[in-house]
């Protein structure tokens, strides 16, 4: 019984969603043929395309990457970190650089030769009230 039930809800349910896309796809096609309705989708999409430019541009003058940019980068690292695998013949799970040196104790950093600086301008005496 629980079974007749469940299939005639899905059933219901499938017609129900049927029809309403029927609706909005006969919707859209009706908004498509109104030109105003079409100069403005295309008004609308030529600002959003001025926005973007002007957005990379600020980000670029910025020193900033947009997403898109950093997805690219983050991939390129992923096969850049597996290619580096392969070379090294690592057997150890893969993961992230960030996790690879996380788990690897830091060594320090050699000495720099310290440049000389410049001796401090010499003190002035006490100034004494007379």
């Amino acid at each position: 019984m629980a079974n007749g039930k469940k299939e005639s809800d899905s059933g219901t349910l499938g017609r129900l969603s049927k029809r309403g896309e029927d609706a909005l796809t006969r919707f859209v096609e009706e908004l498509g043929k109104k030109e105003r309705v079409s100069d403005a989708l295309g008004k609308a999409s030529a600002a959003k395309g001025k926005v973007e430019g002007a957005s990379r541009k600020a980000l670029g003058q910025a020193g900033m990457a947009a997403s898109e940019e950093l997805a690219d980068l983050r991939k390129h690292v992923e096969r850049l970190e597996k290619r580096l695998a392969k070379l090294e013949g690592d057997s150890a799970p893969k993961g992230t650089a960030a996790a690879k040196t996380a788990a690897k104790p830091k060594k320090p950093a050699p000495a720099k030769p310290a440049a000389e600086k410049p001796a401090p301008p010499p003190a002035k005496p006490p100034e004494t009230s007379s």
